[in-house]
């Protein structure tokens, strides 16, 4: 899976912009206590580790 498809899939499920980093963009969902870095590296794949662990935090 490429950044720009997590990214999709993040707000899909409710993750909302808050800010633009030099690398990365930061989410943050209304129903949860953190936040979440996704890479601006749109043309990447991301890592099998990273994914997994994003993939749980999103929520699908």
């Amino acid at each position: 899976m490429k950044w720009n498809e997590l990214r999709t899939k993040a707000e899909e499920n409710g993750w909302i912009l808050e800010r633009h980093g030099k690398k990365h963009d930061i989410y943050y969902h209304p129903d949860k206590d953190f936040k979440i870095q996704l890479g601006r590296h749109d043309s990447q794949e991301v890592k099998k580790g990273i994914y997994h662990d994003l993939k749980k935090k999103i929520g699908f």
